[in-house]
């Protein structure tokens, strides 16, 4: 079987859908299958390579280059048709995963459905996310509904229900839940050596850190995770508070103004000394997870399934979630690390008594770490992930 993937980004990008990627598709291909991989180009990197994945990198998904068609009025379907074409003959694509596509761009999307269908191909959408606030709701709905997807695959329980309330035009039978995985080797417990050896890479020393690898994205909560801090370091002077997610990433709004907020709040509370914002690739996320006391993942809006907390979990990592969405499917509070409120106005009270009770029972952080790491080998492997994306992809072709 040779299945196509289709996406707007792929790493040295990184995000959570991008993480996801890397993640199962290579192992999918470790399973005996052929993967294709057409995303958009990025700057440094070669149009086509191969790294277990065969990827092709074509402006027919940079945002950036579908907007400007957009405005210029010109026609998206038929300029793309040719491209999606000439990927799936020449590849001999059996299925194609499309993740994502819902968020923009309805002719792109009934493009590479027409030409499925065309060559008899089924065709999936996979959503990672349920409506983007930053995208036309019209046309995303118009997405799940004009188009004729042979499935929709959601990566969470809770995407499920919010896009069937949404749209209750689509049949239940469409939807199918296929959990998201993780290399639980990557991310994986370090030993105390190993942590020491890791903070003195990094230049972290002895502080205790606390670790948030989101985008910056307003509703990510950034800015009242950083409130959190000055109660912190009032009874932990030594902490210190790790941010990854100044970053290129797909979007269509400007982030600069929230990017701007977040160096205000910075520099207004005084806190340069105790709060790091590195600029890391891809491979540093599971050794900046190892090294970390606690990963936080302050999510004000609906977080759709939640990556990071799976990856401190599998890491021996507590990790402090607000209960929003798909992260209340992840973490157990109490057991693997806590849930506290997602309102941005108690965001910060909550998260400074939380990280306190880890920082001060260093038991109840292990015995935490331990509950987290079985939980993941058990429900959240990228084996089983990669088995279910199989079997689902055998059953359309059967």
């Amino acid at each position: 079987m040779n299945i196509g993937v289709v996406h707007w980004a792929y790493p040295p990008m990184i995000g959570g859908v991008e993480t996801h990627l890397a993640t199962i598709y290579p192992e999918i291909a470790r399973m005996g299958t052929d993967v294709y991989l057409l995303t958009a180009r990025q700057k440094g990197v070669p149009d086509r390579e191969k790294i277990f994945v065969d990827i092709t990198r074509s402006d027919i998904l940079s945002p950036a280059f579908l907007e400007t068609m957009k405005k210029e009025g010109r026609d998206i379907s038929d300029y793309v048709k040719p491209i999606l074409k000439d990927f799936l003959t020449s590849n001999k694509i059996d299925i194609i995963h499309a993740h994502n596509l819902h968020m923009d761009y309805l002719p792109l999307s009934k493009a590479l459905v027409e030409v499925c269908h065309e060559l008899e191909i089924p065709c999936v959408v996979v959503l990672h996310n349920d409506i983007f606030i930053d995208r036309e709701t019209d046309e995303m709905i118009g997405i799940l509904t004009e188009v004729d997807w042979d499935r929709i695959v959601v990566i969470s329980e809770f995407i499920k229900s919010s896009v069937g309330k949404r749209i209750p035009a689509i049949p239940e039978e469409k939807f199918q839940v296929i959990m998201h995985g993780i290399d639980t080797d990557s991310f994986s417990p370090a030993s105390r050596e190993e942590k020491m050896e890791l903070r003195q890479h990094y230049g972290f020393g002895d502080n205790r850190i606390i670790l948030h690898t989101a985008r910056f994205l307003q509703w990510k909560g950034i800015v009242p995770a950083i409130k959190s801090l000055p109660s912190i370091i009032d009874q932990f002077s030594d902490a210190k508070m790790v941010f990854t997610g100044r970053q290129e990433r797909v979007s269509k709004i400007d982030l600069a103004e929230y990017e701007r907020e977040i160096d205000r709040t910075i520099a207004e509370l005084k806190l340069e000394n105790n709060i790091v914002i590195g600029s890391y690739s891809y491979s540093d996320i599971p050794k900046l997870t190892q090294l970390a006391d606690v990963v936080i993942y302050t999510t004000i809006g609906n977080e759709p399934f939640g990556l990071v907390p799976i990856e401190a979990m599998a890491s021996g990592v507590p990790a402090i979630v607000t209960g929003s969405g798909g992260l209340l499917e992840g973490v157990i509070d109490g057991q693997t690390g806590f849930i506290i409120d997602r309102d941005e106005q108690n965001i910060p009270g909550q998260l400074a008594a939380s990280i306190a009770k880890l920082f001060s029972n260093p038991e109840l952080a292990r015995e935490m770490g331990l509950a987290g790491r079985k939980r993941a080998v058990e429900v959240f492997d990228k084996k089983r992930m990669a088995a279910d994306f199989i079997s689902m992809s055998d059953s359309l072709l059967s």
